[in-house]
C-alpha cells in the first residue's frame, strides 16, 4: 500500500465518497491513529491532502471533519452536471465502439444484479458501479474537454456517494433509467439517450436534496453534525 499516510488517506476518501462518514463527521485523531496503529504525523499528512481535496474541513482548536455540502452546493453542481452530460450521451449514442457498449450492457446488468440480492452495504458498491458506467458515458462521447470537465463534477463527494441518499423507489428508477439510457445509446439514439439523461439528473437532484444525511452512514451522531 505504501506509505501509513497513503493508506489512511485512500480508507478515509473511500468512507467519504460512499456516506459511511457522513458529511459533518469529527475525524478524531487519536481516534484515527488507534484505529490504524499509526503515530500523529501520518494522520495528520492523510487529513491535510483530504482537506485540499475538498472532502475535509480542518477548523482550528476544534479539529478535522468530513466536509458538508448545503442545497447550493448540489444544485450548482448538478445544474452543470445537467449541461453537460446530456450532451454527453448524445455524443455517446454517436461515437460509442461496440466494446463499450458491452461495458456498458456489463455495468447495468451488475447493477441490476446488486439491487436483487441487496447484500451488505449494497449501496456503496451501487454507488461505485453508478460512478462507473457515467464515467464510461463520458469516455463513450470522445470529447477529451468534455471529459475532463465532466469527471471532476462527478468524482466529488456528494456525487459519488448519492445512491445512500435514494430512498427505494428512487433507486430503482435510477436502475431504470440506465436501461433506458444504454438502450438508446445501443441503438444510435442520440435524442432519446440525451433526454434520459437529463431526466436521470432531475432524479438525482430531487434525491440529494431531499435527504440531509445519508441513508446508512454508521457511527455519526448529533454531535458530528
Amino acid at each position: 500500500m505504501g506509505r501509513p499516510a497513503d493508506a489512511i488517506y485512500l480508507a478515509l476518501k473511500s468512507a467519504i465518497q460512499t456516506g459511511q462518514l457522513a458529511p459533518g463527521a469529527h475525524l478524531v485523531e487519536d481516534t484515527l491513529r488507534e484505529q490504524y496503529q499509526v503515530s500523529r504525523t501520518p494522520v495528520r499528512n492523510a487529513l491535510r491532502r483530504l482537506s485540499d481535496e475538498g472532502l475535509v474541513t480542518i477548523e482550528a482548536n476544534r479539529g478535522a471533519f468530513v466536509a458538508s455540502w448545503t442545497s447550493d452546493d448540489a444544485a450548482e453542481v448538478m445544474a452543470i452536471r445537467a449541461m453537460l452530460e446530456p450532451h454527453a450521451a448524445q455524443l455517446a449514442a454517436q461515437r460509442r465502439t461496440s466494446g463499450q457498449l458491452d461495458q456498458l450492457i456489463k455495468l447495468c446488468d451488475a447493477m441490476e444484479a446488486c439491487e436483487r440480492i441487496r447484500g451488505d452495504r449494497f449501496r456503496d458498491e451501487l454507488a461505485r458501479q453508478n460512478h462507473e458506467l457515467h464515467q464510461l458515458v463520458l469516455e463513450c462521447a470522445a470529447s477529451p474537454r468534455l471529459y475532463n470537465i465532466a469527471a471532476n463534477l462527478t468524482r466529488a463527494p456528494l456525487m459519488l456517494g448519492s445512491f445512500q441518499f435514494y430512498d427505494d423507489l428512487q433507486l430503482q428508477r435510477s436502475l431504470q433509467d440506465h436501461r433506458q439510457l444504454i438502450t438508446a445509446i445501443a441503438a444510435h439514439d442520440s435524442a432519446t439517450a440525451r433526454a434520459v439523461m437529463e431526466a436521470h439528473l432531475r432524479l438525482s437532484y430531487m434525491a440529494l436534496t431531499a435527504s440531509p444525511q445519508p441513508t446508512n452512514a454508521p457511527g455519526t451522531s448529533s454531535d458530528d453534525t
